[in-house]
């Protein structure tokens, strides 16, 4: 593999202590910013239910409510395509 990117083993950053007050403010940042992508990704996206003729999607999804999903999870021969 010629495209393998090797980061240098010797070059070594100190860790360094930040206050608790820091770290709280920097995990909001970082989940605010994943907020921010996965509402872009949503946006751009469109929905996902929607076939490009517009048509609705069957659910795939287990039925709720039932006891066991064993025969659900088996599948079948239906084609849910149509």
């Amino acid at each position: 593999m010629t495209n393998v990117v090797r980061f240098p083993a010797s070059r070594r950053i100190q860790a360094t202590t930040i206050p608790r007050e820091e770290f709280e403010r920097l995990a909001e940042l970082a989940l605010d910013i994943v907020d921010r992508i996965v509402a872009l990704l949503d946006e751009a996206d469109g929905d996902a239910d929607l076939e490009p003729d517009a048509d609705g999607e069957p659910s795939l999804a287990a039925p709720i409510g039932g006891p066991c999903q064993i025969v659900w999870a088996r599948g079948g021969d239906r084609d849910f395509e149509r």
